[in-house]
């Protein structure tokens, strides 16, 4: 299912940045024990709940229980079916791509190697101000030279939505199962990148 939201225009992207947990790979954390570990409410953003950590050990113990998770997803990760064959098809349209992500680099760069997954430019949460953030879009689109308006950006949470619309950027929604209830802010819903690249293809003719 290809949905739009907005008047976006697939012909006028002219660089796909993406996330990597739960877009191109099969590697996210158990979010829900984590939190739970943590002793964080359902839902709460993990990494501002760290960063309000007034206790340097607290924060420590913290910092090291997430780096555990990130690691053990990343030596499991598996591909997202049609993200493989997605990251071809815009690579054969000369489109620039580069990764954007919540992670540390040691578990992205695990998940990139492991997959195989060929695509050069990646900033983790070390490399820019994390996700909403428009920072790492704006970084990305700096390299490009591009203006962020040129930019679609494809994630499966709210927080990629949220990142794309604070830097200027379209964005489409990946969600391979329930359409989750912040989908309205998306530009596109994308169910299926096999469907994706041929409403691609279409458009481009």
């Amino acid at each position: 299912m290809i949905t739009h939201l907005s008047d976006l225009n697939l012909n006028d992207i002219r660089g796909v940045i993406f996330d990597l947990d739960g877009t191109l790979a099969h590697s996210n954390p158990d979010f829900v024990g984590l939190r739970a570990e943590l002793g964080m409410a359902p839902g709460a953003d993990i990494l501002a709940h760290i960063e309000s950590l007034n206790d340097e050990g607290a924060r420590t113990r913290a910092e090291a229980l997430v780096h555990d998770y990130e690691i053990r997803s990343s030596q499991v990760a598996t591909w997202v079916e049609g993200a493989k064959e997605l990251i071809d098809y815009l690579r054969s349209k000369s489109l620039p791509m580069a990764i954007l992500t919540r992670n540390i680099p040691q578990a992205a760069q695990m998940t990139i190697n492991n997959l195989g997954i060929d695509i050069e430019l990646v900033l983790t949460r070390l490399d820019a101000k994390p996700k909403p953030h428009p920072e790492g879009i704006e970084i990305i689109c700096q390299q490009w030279q591009l203006a962020p308006s040129d930019i679609l950006y494809i994630g499966d949470y709210l927080f990629d939505l949220q990142t794309a619309q604070n830097a200027g950027s379209r964005c489409a929604l990946y969600f391979p199962e329930a359409v989750p209830e912040y989908a309205h802010q998306a530009d596109m819903l994308v169910q299926c990148y096999h469907s994706f690249i041929q409403r691609w293809q279409i458009s481009t003719r």
